[in-house]
């Protein structure tokens, strides 16, 4: 119990930090963060995403030039987030080339239907995972059971069908992103 009040309090106290930083150098942050996007991603986007960054690594309390810190970890946050949406830009046209969808709102050659597709995806999707997590993963995306249904066909309990679904949703995140 004490290190659940310890970990709320340690971030009780970063969101603190977080919102003095923001209150003070709210204009710096927000004018960075749009000089390093130019029109890439949506600023008001990163400008949240950076506050909960903020949060998640506060600034160290030995900093002494807190304008120089903040401006390097905006552009560090900028270029991952430029970075991030090349490479799911890039995985969304692998998977379209690969099952001949469009993506384009343009007529698709393909004549699978849209529930086809669906079903050829799942399935793609979870060739990557293996036993149970693959079981619970097809029954809930590709059946569109519920978690409750999932349970009593695999005779498991609740809780571990959704570590199930969330361990295979990790899993796919991961292989998405490495390639």
């Amino acid at each position: 119990m004490v290190g659940v009040c310890r970990a709320v309090d340690t971030n009780e106290s970063a969101i603190r930090r977080a919102t003095a930083i923001f209150a003070k150098y709210g204009d710096f942050i927000r004018t960075i963060i749009h000089f390093q996007a130019a029109d890439r991603l949506d600023v008001e986007d990163l400008h949240q995403e950076f506050f909960f960054a903020l949060i998640r690594k506060p600034v160290p309390p030995d900093v002494q030039n807190i304008k120089g810190y903040l401006y390097r970890a905006i552009v560090h946050h900028v270029v991952n987030g430029i970075r991030l949406e090349e490479t799911y830009s890039h995985t969304l046209k692998k998977y379209a080339k690969e099952f001949k969808i469009s993506i384009n709102n343009q007529e698709s050659r393909s004549a699978f239907t849209l529930e086809e597709q669906k079903e050829t995806a799942v399935a793609c999707l979870a060739r990557y995972l293996r036993g149970r997590e693959g079981q619970a993963f097809l029954l809930k995306y590709r059946d569109d059971c519920s978690i409750l249904e999932i349970a009593t066909k695999m005779g498991i309990n609740k809780r571990t069908v959704s570590r199930y679904l969330s361990e295979s949703l990790r899993k796919l995140q991961r292989g998405l992103a490495a390639e």
